[in-house]
């Protein structure tokens, strides 16, 4: 397996990914823009997209943002084949980024914020619309 910062011979296979495993009516999709394959090419050009890559397939990504002012990473979108999920992948995978937090927005009536429990994420705090997740490495299960 090899994990690393996506390059452009990656865009059309990470857009094909993204399209076969991000489901629009997903709760957790909250943006149109996570599936717009402009900005799947955009992320990887600035290169903020991480991929998972055996034999050849993607086999996980995530598209991320590193915040000047706020010393944090916000991550956008990410998926994982089935087959890779509950090995800590994820978890792998944020090793390449890891030298500040982790954050993630999640609808707050979004049924996936039960996978931010189950993996370690602590909530940092909500409003109406969103609970926002901090990940931190030493307290997170396999995600």
């Amino acid at each position: 397996m090899q994990i690393t910062t996506a390059n452009p011979t990656h865009i059309a296979d990470i857009i094909t990914f993204f399209n076969e495993h991000l489901d629009s009516n997903n709760s957790a999709i909250y943006s149109e823009e996570f599936l717009c394959p402009l900005g799947i090419r955009a992320a990887v050009k600035r290169k903020q997209m991480i991929v998972a890559v055996v034999d050849g397939q993607v086999v996980g990504a995530f598209r991320y943002y590193r915040k000047k002012t706020q010393n944090k990473i916000s991550l956008y979108q990410f998926a994982l084949r089935e087959d890779y999920r509950g090995k800590s992948l994820l978890k792998k995978m944020f090793q390449v980024i890891n030298d500040v937090p982790i954050v993630a927005l999640c609808p707050f009536y979004s049924e996936f914020n039960d996978y931010f429990i189950k993996t370690g994420w602590k909530k940092q705090q909500h409003s109406d619309e969103f609970n926002v997740w901090a990940f931190n490495e030493r307290d997170s299960h396999a995600i």
